[in-house]
């Protein structure tokens, strides 16, 4: 792993969300239930700060639009999860290999804004009516994440500040400050940052056509000693992808 990647994924353990389309706000929307997110996670003190935007197909596609900052380095680049087995990317500069093989990174800090703006309002998305401050501290319960393939938590005692309101009748915008535990004595409340953004409970539309061209994106396998890795060199769109996937039973 480059310099790059190694100071960027220290701060981070990550996690894939399980995420649904909505019709409408309905009451029992939840929080965990976007259609597409924007989030900006900053690192205040640092320099660090990153950018994604989350998008998710009713097919199950997962579409991930990237931009990493840390002091004298940006990269930019797109991740889009193909049925859950096979991973697209473009971008990312000389990081490509590190930074376009995995959705780790933004899937667990959308996890992470989405799970504190559960603990916030409970009731969900529809509670939101109008500017709503936040203000939340636990000294016992710690907030754990696991993607399967990396796990973390942030331990208690955390606490949470910051503001929720309504742009729409489907989009929630957030500002919160997260300041937690690293669980070592004597470092209480030692980690911070700020998660900003936008989520959206609409039906969005999904900004990768079936006829999107694989030309230009790199194919990452999630399995990398899968047999099936090498029958799909004659495969030219997004659709055809999906399709051979399905035909082979892939899960």
């Amino acid at each position: 792993m480059t310099c790059f990647a190694m100071r960027f994924f220290g701060l981070v353990l990550l996690l894939v969300l399980p995420l649904t389309v909505v019709a409408a706000l309905l009451p029992d929307t939840r929080w965990a239930d976007p259609s597409s997110v924007r989030l900006d996670v900053d690192f205040p003190g640092n320099g660090y700060h990153a950018s994604w935007v989350m998008f998710r197909c009713q097919c199950g596609d997962l579409l991930i639009r990237w931009e990493l900052n840390v002091p004298g380095e940006t990269e930019k680049g797109e991740t889009l999860l193909v049925k859950g087995w096979v991973v697209l990317s473009r971008g990312f500069g000389e990081h490509q290999q590190e930074l376009g093989s995995s959705l780790d990174a933004p899937a667990l800090m959308m996890q992470t804004a989405l799970l504190l703006l559960e603990r916030s309002v409970p009731e969900g998305p529809s509670a939101i009516v109008e500017n709503t401050e936040v203000d939340i501290k636990d000294e016992i319960n710690p907030i754990h994440v696991d993607s399967g393939t990396a796990a973390g938590s942030y331990m208690a005692p955390w606490m949470m500040r910051g503001s929720i309101r309504p742009t729409t009748e489907t989009r929630r915008k957030f500002d919160l400050d997260f300041t937690f535990s690293t669980g070592n004595s004597g470092e209480e409340l030692a980690g911070n940052m700020r998660l900003s953004g936008l989520a959206e409970y609409g039906d969005d539309e999904f900004p990768q056509p079936p006829s999107t061209p694989l030309e230009g994106w790199q194919l990452f396998w999630l399995d990398d000693a899968d047999p099936a890795a090498k029958d799909v060199a004659g495969l030219t769109t997004l659709a055809e992808l999906r399709s051979w996937i399905d035909e082979n039973q892939i899960r």
